[in-house]
């Protein structure tokens, strides 16, 4: 995305939330993106952001998105504009899953980490909202798919994620460019990781083989490391466990065991549902399950503590607890 954020010699990226997948990136994660965001400095981008739901630190007011601020390297928006030439633009943090109170705005650009009741049946901010709040643009984050409505003169957009976060999510991804003079948006798609399918009449561990050897032959990739695998399993000798560590060794991203079905490339709402899917990774599951749930900041946090998310000590989990139960009833 960067590279094409250079080459086409934009005047900012706008991030639209969730730079990482949690609030506690690894030391890794956090050079990748200085060295990702001194990349945009030398190229003389601006990198606007807003903090999504998945990095949101809460002990604190202090975000990631601050310290690349006091870096040089990013502008954390708010509701106080930040003037980008002549255009007025705001930002809006993830604010939890209940129902979203917009500011009035006069024109510029508004750009909100929250679910649209459009593209979710709970979703906590409202299509006619957005089309009263007066912005003349509103770039959305969290919505993993691309969307883009048009309506009285507004653009309204999901750009969705630069990667594919699970395995029902299997159009492309890509990064929007926006003309602001006059709202005309193209469509750019990334390569993103690569999804690999075992079907449930293969050996698993001599299909995980296939995928990610070396071949070549045609117009087979010669090298599918780095893959999401998914194993569609049936009768087998192998464990789950098993299955998960043969993949991980072969270099496998991830991988994914399927009880049921088979592998297809059809859209999720066309697929049979009587699968089923086994992790070796129990919290990982729970976790990933709770991230598609409607659940409230402090549910969230007491789920962190509980499952030891937080590292917190077993003999400090009642505590730690009931110090939030008493900070709700006070409130």
């Amino acid at each position: 995305m960067i590279g094409i954020a250079i080459e086409e010699r934009v005047s900012a990226v706008i991030h639209a939330g969730d730079l990482f997948e949690d609030r506690s990136p690894s030391a890794e994660d956090l050079q990748d993106m200085l060295q990702a965001l001194s990349k945009l400095k030398e190229a003389g981008i601006k990198f606007l952001g807003i903090v999504g739901n998945h990095e949101q630190r809460r002990s604190g007011k202090l975000q990631w998105l601050d310290l690349f601020a006091e870096l040089g390297l990013a502008v954390h928006l708010s509701l106080e504009p930040y003037e980008l030439s002549g255009i007025q633009i705001y930002g809006l943090d993830y604010s939890g899953r209940q129902r979203v109170k917009l500011p009035q705005l006069k024109g510029g650009v508004l750009v909100a980490h929250q679910l649209l009741d459009t593209v979710s049946p709970n979703g906590e901010l409202k299509f006619a909202d957005l089309i009263g709040c007066g912005a003349e643009f509103v770039l959305l984050g969290d919505y993993h798919e691309h969307k883009v409505w048009r309506d009285g003169g507004i653009l309204i957009t999901y750009s969705g994620s630069t990667e594919r976060w699970s395995l029902d999510e299997r159009t492309r991804r890509g990064c929007n460019i926006i003309d602001l003079e006059t709202q005309r948006l193209d469509r750019r798609e990334l390569t993103t990781r690569r999804f690999v399918y075992i079907a449930e009449d293969e050996d698993p561990l001599k299909g995980i083989d296939a995928a990610l050897t070396s071949v070549a032959k045609g117009d087979i990739s010669a090298h599918q490391k780095d893959a999401v695998v998914c194993v569609y399993l049936s009768d087998s000798q192998y464990t789950v466990e098993e299955i998960e560590e043969y993949g991980r060794s072969k270099g496998a991203l991830a991988v994914r065991v399927i009880r049921g079905g088979s592998p297809h490339l059809q859209e999720p709402s066309e697929r049979e549902l009587d699968i089923s899917v086994e992790f070796g990774d129990l919290d990982l599951l729970v976790s990933e399950r709770l991230d598609q749930m409607p659940l409230s900041e402090t549910s969230r946090r007491i789920d962190s503590i509980v499952r030891d998310l937080e590292k917190i000590a077993d003999s400090a989990v009642d505590a730690e607890v009931g110090k939030i139960l008493e900070w709700i009833t006070k409130s």
